[in-house]
């Protein structure tokens, strides 16, 4: 048990120090010097004190506050698998327990979790408890993360309990191995267990099919289902989005199919006539919704690689800008297919399946930022080959400017500082709205209408908030000042912290944004508003300022608190400045659309006019021994990139400089080619016309493409539990074991995420890795090794593999697993509180079990400082001394100047002039002894011993007033002359020591 007394010391063996006091008194008493008894004990006391004062501090000291109030934090799981009438009855509960706390001082804190665990509120007695204050991933189940995040916020003053709401069923981490912290720090966890039973449940476990097939083999197609209980329903299995025909006899794509009870493996055979990636998918629906409780886990995939021809990806952003370059590969036996920028949306799976992926006039804004992460994958991580060819929507003019996928090309996009051209001005004006997580999408839009701009280009954001520096007009403040972007840095900052406000009017905004784009020498201005369109429609003299400006406004809209008329009012500001009017697009196209707006002011990267380029002949790459090409009509500005590793042997000269025609590199285990140009009718065609188009091509095509897998290495994947396992078996043309292979292994999750993959040599010519697979959807495993080509250049050869997870573990289990829940609380010392309990048997609050907490609270540091502070007044005392008469006489003089000093002024002349005439009366010299005992005499009483009149001296007469003489006029005068240059006191002192030394009088 802590000792709980209010101060407590950290390394009381300091406060052996105190000995010290005993000299200091001791020295104080034998040596009293020259001061007082009360200055000398006053300063002893002092003294002692500041002793004490840092002894104390040496000690480390600290305050201890027992804490009387608890702290009950509460963790309610918000994943997938808790039905929801379940989690409406723990919110009941939950509410009736709160309802009881008695003390007003005891807190309440929460915390949700699914996923990921996320505090909903902190520690406070006014908490109110929410149990689907949660935004984040549902499908997943994580209770260590929970607990973990619930500990990180008990506060050290009160008292602690965890109330854990949950079906405990958990797909990620170990709760047990968080319990125990709990259980260590002695802070009991609650449960309240959400039961259940699915009586009824069918699943597909897996659909299996190999890792690795030949062109044209054909394979059987396994797919694994458990049902409950006896049920009846429908098949489907689709390949690559197309349904299989399953029955032959009818060419039906969907059969009925009844499940026994139990496990259930049907097979059926698909040809693989095309090489590539095949996914393939399995969906059972049953008859009766009512027998089967979660449609989430009725389907199951898988994907097989086809080894075989190449086969390429072709990706346009305008109609027939690929058709050219298409007609010509497929002459010369290259196979391609060609897909919207939509289905760039499936991802790796997709592209993996393609040897190579060519984008033609392709703008970023068509595109989703995971299409953008995905490309960048493909290359760098699994040894694809993309090509970027442009066009008035390609490279910078069409947005791709510090994407994903510009790190990937042979050329910057980005235009030097030096460079002379056009720029453009780009202000956004960000209005709170109504859209659900309103604040993250106006950071996402602002940083990809940012990324999208050159660093020659300016960019400004307007919000509403009036403690915004800077300029602002009515609220409407600079949450970036209009500058150029540069490199970004600080752009991208202020996007991620700028404060949204509910602007009441466009005016004030707008007003401010002309003045930050009018004064720009730039050859494009945009604007951009997102806004919920309530605030008061600009004045019309204000739009037609943006007009004669030629500034245009695109505005987006959610409806929010707008009306139609608000509605209107944007597209009318959008349609009178040219820009474009946006109502409600979907969340996740809005950083497409800032994208694509922002492209408008990137326009001058484009170059038109009749250009020749200039070819550097090369016995390598890929358009070696080729030494010219036609004129161009067009290009994108670009630059060559820094370092030998980019090749740029196809130039065009201009007066500035010498721009990249045509680009190539090697890019992780990938390699990627970029042409500025088209390869259309729009700046080349005199290309498509020229004779050795299609050679040129078809030889760049063949470098860039992935290379084919090698036979002689297989690679087999399969998962055992939550771990998925990557088999590779490799042997040399001979048919014997190749071993020690240096690979370079890697796996991409379902998130785009590349993890690194360690293979082991566990056999001859046999390698073993191994990865957890806590995520749903396909991964992707790409095996690289060094080979030797057939022209004796080693060259990066790889295989790849997919190993696939359908749904999220939440949706595999049936039933609660409340019991592990009871082994937390009884670890914990924790209660098992049932749905149905009684609230008021409850006592949430309770601690009388628990121990009391004691909050200290260091100290040393304030006890320091006033130790200095008494040191200082020690000094002092011991130092510095007052001269009461001193200050009598000043208190004097201040109160005759504050009262005139008409009175006391005739007083003192008297009083001078008695002693001087009392002085010249003498007839001989009297001894020292008798003169001061006469002084002394004069000095006590004068008024009586001096026969004079006080009115009478005031009034200037000489008449004798009583027995003493009397002083003449002139006397009298020659000391008020002298006493005009100096003061009373000190005449009188003077007169007094003359007195005593026996002098005459002046």
């Amino acid at each position: 048990m802590p000792d709980a007394s209010p101060i407590q010391f950290e390394q009381p063996g300091w406060l052996i120090l105190l000995l010290v006091l005993l000299p200091i008194w001791f020295i104080s008493y034998v040596h009293a010097g020259s001061l007082s008894s009360t200055r000398r004990y006053a300063s002893l006391i002092f003294r002692s004190i500041v002793v004490l004062l840092l002894t104390m501090a040496l000690a480390r000291p600290t305050l201890v506050k027992r804490g009387d109030a608890i702290t009950v934090t509460v963790i309610s799981d918000v994943s997938r698998s808790i039905p929801l009438s379940e989690r409406v009855r723990a919110a009941g509960l939950v509410q009736a327990l709160v309802g009881a706390k008695t003390n007003a001082d005891d807190q309440l804190a929460a915390v949700t979790f699914a996923a990921e665990a996320r505090p909903s509120a902190k520690p406070d007695a006014q908490t109110i408890v929410d149990l689907d204050a949660y935004d984040g991933d549902t499908d997943a189940s994580d209770l260590s993360a929970g607990i973990e995040q619930a500990l990180s916020l008990i506060p050290a003053d009160t008292s602690n309990r965890l109330l854990l709401i949950s079906d405990g069923n958990q797909t990620r981490g170990s709760a047990l191995e968080v319990v125990e912290i709990a259980r260590a720090n002695r802070i009991p966890i609650d449960v309240v267990p959400i039961r259940y039973a699915s009586e009824n449940e069918v699943l597909v476990d897996q659909v299996k099919v190999p890792s690795r097939a030949r062109l044209g083999q054909t394979v059987d197609l396994k797919v694994f289902l458990r049902s409950q209980k006896t049920n009846t329903g429908f098949l489907t299995v689709s390949q690559n989005g197309i349904p299989v025909i399953l029955d032959p006899t009818t060419g039906a794509s969907s059969i009925k199919i009844e499940l026994p009870a139990g496990p259930t493996v049907l097979s059926f055979p698909v040809s693989l006539d095309r090489g590539g990636a095949h996914q393939f998918e399995a969906l059972f629906e049953p008859l009766s919704p009512e027998t089967d409780g979660l449609l989430e886990n009725n389907r199951g995939n898988g994907v097989v690689f086809v080894s075989g021809e190449g086969r390429l990806l072709f990706i346009e952003g305008s109609p027939d800008a690929s058709a050219p370059l298409r007609n010509a590969l497929g002459q010369g036996g290259i196979r391609s297919d060609l897909l919207t920028p939509e289905a760039l949306d499936q991802g790796v799976s997709l592209l993996n399946g393609y040897d190579a992926v060519i984008l033609c006039n392709l703008p970023r804004w068509s595109i989703s930022n995971a299409a953008d992460s995905a490309l960048r994958s493909y290359v760098h991580d699994l040894g694809g080959g993309l090509m970027m060819v442009g066009g008035d929507q390609g490279f910078g003019a069409g947005g791709w400017i510090d994407s994903q996928t510009a790190e990937v090309l042979p050329v910057r996009l980005d235009p030097p500082q030096q460079r002379q051209m056009v720029r453009g001005a780009l202000a956004l004006i960000i209005h709170s709205t109504e859209l659900p997580r309103a604040n993250y999408w106006a950071q996402q839009t602002a940083i990809a209408a940012i990324d999208a701009l050159t660093s020659l280009d300016y960019i400004g954001i307007i919000t509403y908030n009036f403690n915004a520096p800077g300029p602002s007009i009515n609220g409407a403040s600079w949450a970036l000042p209009m500058q150029e972007a540069g490199n970004k840095v600080q752009a991208i900052a202020a996007a991620k912290s700028m404060l949204v406000g509910d602007m009441p009017d466009f005016s004030a905004s707008l007003e401010l944004a002309y003045e930050g784009l009018a004064p720009l020498n730039a050859g494009q201005k945009h604007m951009v508003i997102i806004s919920d369109g309530d605030p008061a429609a600009p004045s019309s003299e204000l739009i037609n300022k943006f007009v004669d400006d030629k500034i245009t406004i695109t505005t987006i809209m959610y409806a929010g608190h707008g009306t139609f008329l608000h509605r209107q009012s944007m597209r009318a500001i959008a349609g009178m400045t040219g820009g474009t009017f946006y109502f409600e697009p979907p969340s996740s196209n809005l950083p497409k659309i800032f994208t694509k707006e922002a492209s408008v002011v990137s326009r001058s990267l484009i170059n038109e006019g009749l250009f020749s380029p200039q070819v550097n002949a090369s016995l390598s790459g890929p358009i070696k021994a080729v030494g010219s090409v036609p004129d161009v009509r067009g290009f994108v500005l670009t630059v060559d990139r820094e370092g030998d590793r980019a090749q740029t042997p196809i130039v065009v000269q201009t007066e500035e400089s010498r721009d990249p025609l045509f680009a190539y590199w090697n890019y992780g285990l990938g390699k990627s080619i970029a042409f500025t140009s088209d390869l259309s009718a729009l700046w080349c065609a005199n290309w498509v016309s020229w004779d050795g188009f299609q050679s040129m091509w078809e030889q760049a095509i063949r470098w860039l493409m992935r290379p084919a897998s090698p036979s002689n290495v297989l690679l087999k994947t399969r998962i055992e539990g939550e771990t998925a396992v990557v088999e590779v078996d490799a042997t040399n043309e001979d048919a014997g074991f190749i071993n020690f292979l240096q690979t370079d292994s890697r796996v991409l999750d379902p998130k785009g995420v590349v993890r690194p993959l360690k293979l082991e040599q566990v056999g001859p010519g046999r390698y073993r890795g191994e990865f957890t697979t806590d995520l749903a959807g396909a991964y992707l495993v790409n095996v690289g090794f060094p080979t030797v080509s057939t022209t004796g250049e080693t060259e990066l050869r790889s295989v790849q593999g997919a190993v696939s997870l359908p749904y999220s573990k939440e949706f595999l289990a049936v039933q609660d697993n409340a019991a592990l829940l009871k082994t937390i609380a009884e670890r914990t010392g924790g209660r098992v509180i049932e749905l149905d309990t009684v609230p008021e048997s409850i006592d949430l609050f309770e601690k009388t079990s628990l121990e009391v907490p004691l909050a200290p609270r260091r100290i040393w540091d304030l006890l320091a400082i006033i130790a200095v502070a008494l040191f200082v007044v020690d000094v002092a005392i011991r130092r510095l001394s007052l001269d009461t008469r001193t200050a009598r006489a000043a208190m004097a003089r201040n109160l005759k100047a504050s009262s005139g000093g008409t009175s006391s002024e005739a007083s003192v002349s008297a009083w001078k002039r008695a002693r001087a005439s009392s002085r010249r009366s003498r007839t001989k010299k009297t001894p020292p002894e008798v003169s001061r005992a006469e002084d002394d005499a004069v000095d006590s009483s004068s008024s009586s011993t001096v026969g004079f009149d006080v009115d009478q001296e005031r009034s200037g007469s000489t008449e004798d007033t009583g027995s003493g003489s009397t002083t003449p006029r002139s006397s009298v005068e020659t000391d008020e002359q002298s006493g005009e240059q100096e003061s009373s006191l000190d005449r009188l002192k003077r007169a007094k020591r003359r007195a005593l030394d026996g002098d005459p009088p002046e």
